[in-house]
């Protein structure tokens, strides 16, 4: 493989990993209700004030900067904004329905953290456990440290502890990742994944076996480097289950929570569903964007999975509720608070300003000015192709966009947008 089928490679690994950085009212096509439905103003919500949410897609779409979306809003467990706009697929001109299927990509990690939880609470594991109990090609790791004078401008020296479960969860592993960096460690990454297939027809156990050859960025624990840690989690996920990523992630999540339009792999039969990706490109307006293998052999639990709306809802939903819904406990009270408070003070990503981050999501801290209107401590987070959702437990709101456009975190415009017209429905 040349060198430019490597860098293709690599990028095409970054996105699924999730480092590109995201009365109810139902329209385009029917849809089972994720949770019972009300009128806004029954629980404390402004029509006229969600309108907004509908106004700004419309417009964005009119602009030419995003192809259509899902959005919904659901407050004190009832769902009362349900909403399709646009087109799922410009070439055709098939509008968007309510039940689409999107790629979650980055959204994939809060849930495979809370399947990791899942497993700590069974006592299969612990947060403190060496990730090398699990993946034994782990142990006796190293950091590649910049010496100009060294062979290759830099040096191996120990890591100063083994890498831990928490350090997976909170992305403080030492891979290389973002904030981006010209690293050793970095290059070294590249060079490795070179020679892995261009269509990411690798397993997981491969992919992370190549990825314990390459020396660290960081001391584990040290810094936050958004990269493919919940990946190896995924394969931690295998390990300890003896099960496959798709299979325990369907047995300990998605099936007791209903979530039956969740998936790696998508039926044939609903493959008609899935939304068409698009990027905003200078000069050409929005053009197709590469679509995740329907059917992987490569199941990241950082970023590969194909989801509805209704079925996040759920997901956020149970978060909301401490961990339950309609009767299925998939976590504990004391694991939903852990998950959701702070373990890193600051994320230094322009994506998420003035956060701080849990387990699998980010939370908004009380005393930053560049955060986003809200209530402190709300937490979320986003996917590559600007899917997005935020839980705030103080309001009991929960609200989600499910666009298909290729996430740049220079522009947050269609993310943002959402989220203040979302939050400023608030009545009382």
């Amino acid at each position: 493989m040349d060198r430019l089928q490597g860098m293709q490679v690599f990028v095409r690994f970054a996105r699924t990993a999730g480092l590109v950085l995201l009365g109810a009212a139902c329209a385009g096509g029917p849809a089972e209700s994720p949770v019972p439905a009300a009128a806004p103003e029954a629980v404390g919500l402004a029509s006229e004030r969600l309108a907004r949410i509908d106004e700004f897609i419309e417009r964005m779409q009119r602009e030419g900067r995003v192809a259509g979306a899902v959005v919904l809003v659901a407050r004190r467990g009832k769902l009362v904004w349900l909403k399709a706009h646009g087109f799922a697929d410009l070439e055709s001109r098939r509008a968007m329905r309510v039940d689409d299927l999107f790629q979650l990509q980055s959204m994939t990690k809060p849930i495979a953290s809370v399947a990791a939880l899942q497993l700590v609470e069974r006592g299969l594991m612990r947060l403190s456990d060496p990730v090398a109990k699990f993946l034994p090609a782990f142990a006796n790791l190293s950091v590649a440290v910049e010496r100009a004078e060294a062979p290759g401008g830099f040096a191996l020296v120990p890591a100063g502890r083994p890498m831990t479960i928490l350090d997976l969860l909170t992305h403080r592993a030492g891979f290389p990742g973002l904030p981006p960096r010209d690293s050793p460690a970095a290059r070294l990454q590249r060079e490795a994944f070179r020679s892995l297939p261009a269509e990411l027809d690798f397993t997981l156990e491969q992919f992370v076996a190549r990825l314990a050859t390459v020396p660290l960025e960081a001391q584990p624990g040290a810094e936050f480097r958004y990269g493919p840690a919940t990946i190896v989690l995924g394969r931690v996920i295998e390990v300890v289950t003896g099960k496959p990523l798709d299979v325990a992630l369907h047995e300990q999540v998605l099936e007791p929570l209903g979530m039956n339009d969740t998936f790696f792999t998508v039926p044939e039969a609903k493959r008609s569903r899935v939304a068409s990706p698009y990027a905003v490109r200078p000069g050409q307006g929005l053009v197709r964007a590469p679509q995740d293998p329907m059917a992987p052999r490569f199941l990241s639990a950082g970023g590969n999975l194909f989801g509805s709306a209704a079925d996040y809802l759920r997901f956020c939903q149970m978060l909301l509720n401490g961990g339950e819904l309609a009767g299925a406990r998939i976590l504990s009270r004391r694991s939903v608070a852990l998950m959701t408070t702070a373990q890193v003070a600051d994320l230094p990503l322009l994506s998420v300003p003035g956060h701080s981050f849990g387990l699998g999501v980010a939370i908004r801290k009380a005393d930053d000015p560049r955060a986003w209107p809200g209530t402190p401590g709300t937490y979320g987070w986003s996917g590559g192709y600007n899917t997005y959702f935020r839980v705030d437990p103080k309001e009991e709101l929960v609200f989600a966009l499910f666009a298909q456009l290729v996430f740049s975190p220079a522009d947050l415009a269609l993310q943002r947008g959402f989220h203040e017209a979302a939050v400023q429905a608030v009545l009382h």
